[in-house]
């Protein structure tokens, strides 16, 4: 059963808040990712041009690939 876009967001999402009730070391990674998803989703040029100029940039890139 393959999930749409939004579907995905919102299960990252739900998993951050619950990272968050938990611990803040696991919070922050989901919480960045999940405002990845949301930006690449509005503005996807804009984004990958952003997160080039990151250390590994291109890594991040190819797994925020394979999750969309």
């Amino acid at each position: 059963m393959a999930l749409n876009s939004r579907t995905r967001l919102g299960i990252i999402i739900a998993v951050a808040v619950i990272a968050a009730l938990t611990s803040n070391l696991l919070a922050v990674p989901f919480f960045m990712l999940a405002a990845f998803l949301i930006a690449w989703g509005q503005a996807p040029e804009r984004t990958e041009a952003f997160v080039k100029d990151f250390p590994y940039g291109d890594s991040l890139l190819k797994v925020l690939t394979k999750l969309t």
